[in-house]
């Protein structure tokens, strides 16, 4: 299958162009410098990349990625235009089957289980985009098959500042002491190489309407933080419950991954193995 792959070189995307290059698909890898560079919010050059590549697949990766602002930031809302002109335009294109990704955020974090018929009621701008794109690509009749992927927590190499792993990765390579929530809030973890091969299942099987991708299983989040610390020789360098856990952070976020199990698709890799490979700097 020839796979239109946007947000291409990040963490996510990295992963992804080598999952199906592994299953033998051929990949337009898109970003503003990849394989096939295009500004995915100029509509313009949107329809000349679908019309000259005619992918018959498209995995959508591709946000507005700000560390600092993502969840506030205006942006959201062209990338929510982008989205769907860009998957109307692949359906015009002669396109089969798209996965794209939503997002945890999406859902009303009061509820700590989370199944895709739980309520959508976001608590941001990003999770609302999220959530009015991904409703609209559901219930669009485009004559493809749509997957709504709503990721939930996932970690891999590169992992930037700004993110959990990433600050937590950075102080503990500085043998800096690292202050942390009391990590009680329970999250589910995927690993990237995980999270991109359920993607490529989901692409394969031509899966349409929501589905979550996760594990499947929440974990305290200081079991992760502990984990990370101990392959890192850093254990002593973490300082739990120094710092105040946000009013409105959720106790628990647990993803109902039924759906997403009846694909076939299981993750490879425990909390050891997976952080082993985030720490390795490449997907296993």
């Amino acid at each position: 299958m020839k796979v239109l792959l946007t947000g291409a070189s990040g963490l996510i995307g990295r992963a992804v162009r080598a999952a199906l290059q592994a299953s033998g698909h051929h990949v337009v890898a898109v970003s503003r410098h990849g394989d096939a560079p295009c500004d995915l919010l100029d509509p313009a050059a949107v329809d000349t990349l679908l019309t000259r590549e005619r992918p018959d697949g498209l995995i959508h990766l591709a946000w507005h990625a700000g560390a600092q602002d993502r969840w506030t930031s205006p942006a959201n809302l062209d990338w929510m235009a982008a989205t769907l002109h860009l998957a109307q335009g692949f359906a015009r294109n002669g396109g089969q089957a798209a996965v794209c990704a939503g997002s945890c955020a999406e859902y009303d974090w009061s509820l700590a289980e989370l199944s895709e018929d739980s309520p959508l009621r976001p608590a941001t701008l990003y999770g609302a985009a999220k959530a009015g794109t991904g409703l609209a690509l559901c219930k669009a009749d485009l004559g493809i098959a749509l997957a709504w992927a709503r990721i939930f927590f996932v970690h891999g190499p590169g992992e930037p500042r700004g993110r959990l792993l990433g600050d937590l990765i950075a102080g503990l390579k500085a043998k800096e002491v690292v202050e942390c929530t009391d990590g009680l809030q329970e999250r589910d973890f995927l690993q990237v190489s995980d999270l991109a091969r359920a993607l490529v299942v989901l692409l394969e099987q031509r899966f349409s309407g929501p589905v979550n991708v996760a594990s499947g299983a929440a974990i305290p989040v200081r079991d992760l933080i502990s984990e990370v610390a101990r392959q890192l020789d850093g254990s002593d360098l973490i300082r739990l419950g120094a710092r105040p856990r946000p009013a409105s952070d959720p106790a628990r976020l647990a993803a109902d991954v039924t759906r997403l199990a009846a694909t076939g698709f299981q993750p490879q890799l425990d909390l050891s193995a997976g952080v082993a490979a985030t720490l390795a700097g490449e997907c296993p």
